[in-house]
């Protein structure tokens, strides 16, 4: 059902700041340069500055609402259409609420207006109009700056295949889908390996150095004197070389980059 298939999702502030910058230029554009809505006669000293106001709103909606998506996200690990659809809903919705009192009563100054049959009907007019423009701009924002989460398969290249991985132990051994390996991290003489099975994370430990297991899927790259990671899996990268972390697709916990590792990590992001 096409409600339930996965919507590209991040959780990085800096591209949901983009997107909010972007989305913000487009209605102060539409509103200075084609003036809808009988905005051609609207004559003001400051009226370029109150069209601007309109891009705050917008701004700041969309960035509050970000918050709330990404602590859903982070606790529910699901970003679907449904989701995406009710974001945007979200804030079209409330953007459009706060700029009809602020058209109201800080530009045309008409306390009286605010009535519930007048909010309806500018409400629907200005929804059908600037409401399905950002939709449609959101959207694609959103899904160019999202990193994609494909639940249904990861990868058609070399990933796919089954990967032996044997441990310092010559009678354990573990088959596992190169794709679906998420991290590695070590503790003492073991490793913990975290894949993904049934769209679940489950873990794995052998008795091995990191490096060792390191050597047998050489498609994942080092972050950490205790980690390996799938870059596939990387939804974003924050901090800096003396303080980064990076957030993986089906984990809650970040995973560590420290100093030596961070412009690789980095590098892959790109």
């Amino acid at each position: 059902m096409f409600f339930n298939k996965p919507f590209p999702y991040s959780i990085s502030l800096r591209n949901h700041l983009m997107i909010a910058a972007i989305l913000s230029f487009v209605v102060v554009f539409i509103l200075i340069f084609l003036q809808p809505f009988g905005a051609n006669n609207f004559n003001h000293p400051y009226k370029d500055l109150y069209f601007i106001g309109y891009g705050i709103i917008s701004l700041v909606v969309y960035i509050s609402l970000y918050f709330l998506s990404r602590y859903y996200y982070m606790n529910f690990k699901r970003w679907k259409w449904t989701e995406e659809l009710v974001f945007c809903f979200l804030y079209i919705s409330v953007a459009i609420i706060i700029a009809f009192f602020y058209t109201e009563l800080l530009i045309n100054n008409r306390s009286n207006y605010i009535k519930f049959d007048f909010f309806i009907e500018w409400f629907r007019f200005i929804f059908l109009g600037f409401g399905i423009i950002l939709s449609v701009v959101s959207f694609f924002l959103r899904s160019y700056y999202g990193k994609t989460i494909n639940t249904e398969k990861e990868t058609n290249l070399i990933y796919d295949k089954k990967v032996l991985l044997k441990s310092s132990l010559k009678k354990e051994s573990f088959v596992v889908v190169l794709a679906n390996v998420i991290y590695i991290k070590s503790e003492d003489n073991y490793v913990n390996i975290y894949y993904k099975e049934e769209e679940q994370v489950k873990k794995k430990v052998m008795r091995n150095t990191l490096s060792s297991v390191h050597e047998q899927i050489d498609h994942m790259i080092r972050v950490h004197r205790s980690y390996v990671i799938n870059p596939n899996y990387i939804i974003s990268l924050e901090g800096n070389a003396q303080n980064g972390s990076v957030h993986l697709q089906y984990i809650n916990d970040a995973v560590p980059v420290s100093k030596t590792y961070f412009d690789r990590v980095k590098s892959n992001m790109i």
